[in-house]
């Protein structure tokens, strides 16, 4: 009996140590979630504000066109696109850009990294900061969601059960651009640059390249475009068939009279994936843009140990 207490109690112990090592792990990670929280309060008030001004501008504009006799959409569903179009879109990439640009960024640039978190893995201080700081994002997204059907039920009674839906879509997306930001991060040197970058390619390369293959007569559904996939916020809630439109422009100029035929050519602008195709899309983008940063953020501070 002895001899077997003796084998038992080295099992009891290291049972015992994995859990108080997997508790410090949750608990440092519940730590860093803690203080990039308070850290970013004020970032993220500014950001609400910006989102909140957003949507005034927006409830201002409708309430003119309503009092110079311009109605409302018999639809309600019409009512809320009208808050998630293109503007909404550029706060998604502008909150994004906002607070996921220094995620990593700033540790090498101000030599802070090994200030703050001393004792705590790489690993774990990069899943706390993710998800405090993209929990601010999503209840930026959140609450102008909430102003919108709010909104929405004084003007028509009823809120569409469908934005609910816009609502995942429209976190998920969220993430999916923080996730690219973050990334950026891990490569930049400084914050501002991060950020800088982040945009000009979200904002602009993104856009050129789409631009450039739908005129080059490329037919195929652009999938390899982030932005390309911020279409499904609005469509969900009434989606499109087909899910693209068709862009007739003249190719020629001539000079033969009103009776001369014009010759048109035909170019295919995508509006949104589908469903089942933007949830796989944007999972999988996540997950890369992730992976990546993880070794990218892990390298780099090996570098600089």
């Amino acid at each position: 009996m002895a001899l077997e207490n003796e084998q038992i109690k080295p099992e009891i112990m290291l049972r015992e140590k994995q859990k108080v090592g997997l508790g410090r792990k949750f608990t440092q990670i519940g730590d860093t979630i803690t203080f990039e929280l308070k850290r970013n309060i004020k970032s993220f008030i500014l950001m609400l504000l910006v989102f909140i001004g957003v949507f005034t501008i927006f409830l201002v504009v409708s309430e003119l066109q309503y009092m110079q006799d311009v109605p409302l959409p018999e639809d309600p569903i019409e009512y809320i696109q009208s808050y998630l179009g293109t503007m909404f879109g550029f706060l998604v990439i502008l909150s994004a850009a906002g607070f996921a640009g220094s995620i990593i960024a700033e540790d090498f640039h101000r030599q802070t990294g090994n200030l703050l978190f001393p004792k705590i893995s790489k690993p774990r201080l990069l899943v706390g900061r993710v998800i405090s700081r993209y929990s601010l994002n999503a209840i930026c997204v959140i609450i102008y969601y909430i102003l919108v059907s709010t909104m929405t039920f004084i003007k028509y009674e009823e809120i569409p059960i469908v934005i609910w839906g816009s609502l995942g879509w429209a976190l998920l997306y969220s993430f999916m651009i923080f996730s690219f930001v973050t990334l950026m991060s891990s490569i930049m040197k400084s914050t501002s640059i991060s950020i800088i970058v982040s945009i000009l390619f979200l904002l602009v390369v993104f856009n050129m390249i789409t631009l450039i293959l739908r005129f080059a007569g490329v037919e195929s559904e652009p999938l390899y475009i982030l932005t390309y996939y911020e279409g499904i916020i609005t469509a969900s809630m009434n989606m499109p068939n087909p899910r693209y439109t068709e862009i007739r422009m003249p190719t020629s100029f001539g000079s033969g009279g009103a009776n001369q035929e014009q010759e048109f050519a035909t170019f295919i602008n995508w509006i949104t994936p589908s469903e089942a195709t933007a949830l796989i899309g944007m999972l999988v983008f996540t997950s890369i843009f992730l992976i990546l940063t993880y070794f990218l953020y892990i390298r780099r501070q090996s570098k600089n140990e």
